[in-house]
């Protein structure tokens, strides 16, 4: 086994939190325009939302419903080809999350049957911790964060940056691959991420893509023990299983599902992050300062018009 080292509503309106704002280009809250640049930044000619490409999209099959998640060849592209592989040879169809901590990860893969001459074996895989700064289009957060110097997006996904290196964020919805020690073997153990930000593992395991639809379903896992062998659940009768993966791509045309992403770089996006970082609804007693997380800033999804 290769192991990783909400506001509470009270039914009424008047007794709630307030939403999360959904500020797009039209938010009267959003700081003027003129022409395409808003706040010196110049959005011409970017479109509000991206389409994802249904060969970077995998489809997991859980106990209580579908999960959907987008690859990062940008980051990882070793990583996603390994998922997609997996996921074509029927791999993870019928194995388990078989560790699972509340507040932290759910895990998934050969569990016990490491060594399993039955199931296939794949080699292991080079981290891919970090890319080159060059090679991705940042979006800055332009907020303080304590584990990296600038903190932002690029195409959607969360990410941390450092002079020419960029790497992913490991935020609540984020898909990684476990390993051992040695940083360079992991195989097919992903986990994702169901707690508040493990930050901490950022550039220690490879985060190759983030849940797009089904988290619900993910948080639904069955827990296991923390206290014991590390939440690993001894009973495989308590065990969720991972009924099937597949990638969307390989599904008939009319069972695909078409996904969308708030494009990091434009307008929308923009004002989606200034009304989040400045928060002046009526219910706050005490303002809070102007300042967001990038985990608490995920780019929206929504499935495409016609889906």
């Amino acid at each position: 086994m290769r192991f990783l080292l909400a506001s509470l509503a009270l039914g009424v309106a008047a007794c709630q939190a307030p939403d999360e704002p959904e500020c797009g280009a039209g938010c009267s809250d959003a700081p003027a325009m003129d022409g395409g640049v808003i706040g010196g930044l110049d959005f011409t000619d970017i479109p509000d939302w991206r389409a994802v490409d249904p060969e970077d999209v995998l489809v997991i099959e859980t106990r209580t419903g579908v999960v959907y998640v987008e690859l990062a060849d940008q980051f990882a592209p070793n990583h996603a080809a390994r998922m997609r592989q997996a996921a074509r040879d029927g791999f993870y169809d019928g194995r388990e999350f078989y560790r699972v901590i509340d507040g932290f990860v759910v895990q998934g893969g050969r569990g016990e049957e490491e060594n399993s001459e039955v199931l296939p074996q794949y080699p292991a895989l080079a981290a891919e911790l970090a890319v080159a700064s060059d090679s991705v289009t940042f979006t800055a957060m332009q907020d303080r964060d304590l584990y990296a110097p600038e903190v932002g997006h690029v195409d959607g996904f969360a990410v941390g940056r450092d002079g020419d290196q960029t790497w992913m964020l490991h935020c609540l919805g984020t898909m990684a691959m476990a390993r051992d020690n040695d940083a360079d073997s992991a195989d097919v153990e992903f986990f994702i991420v169901i707690g508040h930000a493990p930050r901490y593992l950022d550039r220690n395991t490879t985060v190759f893509g983030r849940v797009l639809e089904g988290m619900d379903h993910i948080q639904a896992i069955r827990r296991g023990d923390a206290a014991v062998n590390s939440g690993v659940i001894a009973d495989p009768a308590g065990r969720d299983p991972i009924v099937s993966m597949r990638v969307a791509a390989d599904l008939p045309v009319d069972e695909q599902p078409r996904f969308e992403v708030m494009d990091t770089r434009g307008e929308a996006f923009f004002n989606a992050k200034d009304a989040s970082r400045n928060r002046t609804h009526e219910w706050f007693i005490n303002t809070p300062p102007p300042v967001i997380e990038a985990c608490r800033m995920p780019a929206p999804v929504r499935r495409a018009s016609g889906d």
